[in-house]
């Protein structure tokens, strides 16, 4: 891999780690979804909400969807090397996640602590990542 700035693997590896484990948070909504959007629902200080088809619907294949990213995740960091392009698309797409879910968070709205850990950090994963990545050579 040329470069003329060296790769940070260990940064790379911490943040992916750290993508996963908040990935897996995702998995009570995809094996028990309407106990984890009640328990969610709490914890955002909504109370008891009501359950609806819909609801339990998209909290289950919204929780299976981050657990299959996090298994993506987890394949990419086994081999930072070989999958640099990847990782490098992780980091933009964290970037661009920032400010979607800062826009989605104040439509709700959701609690102030919450939207800015989404979008905050979001947008820090992904510029940490970038800034481990190595320079890209021109050809």
């Amino acid at each position: 891999m040329n470069s003329s700035r060296p790769s940070r693997p260990r940064v790379q590896l911490w943040m992916l780690r750290l993508m996963i484990a908040i990935l897996l948070t995702g998995l009570p909504g995809a094996l028990l979804p309407e106990i984890a959007f009640q328990k969610f629902a709490w914890l955002m200080g909504y109370g008891k909400q009501p359950i609806t088809p819909l609801i339990v619907y998209l909290s289950g294949n919204a929780g299976f969807a981050y657990v299959t990213i996090a298994v993506l995740i987890w394949a990419i960091s086994r081999d930072l090397t070989r999958y640099q392009p990847l990782v490098r698309l992780c980091g933009w797409t964290m970037v661009v996640a920032g400010p979607a879910y800062l826009w989605i968070d104040l439509q709700c709205p959701l609690p102030l602590w919450w939207t800015l850990m989404d979008s905050v950090g979001c947008f820090l994963i992904g510029i940490t990542l970038l800034w481990a990545c190595p320079r890209q050579t021109k050809a």
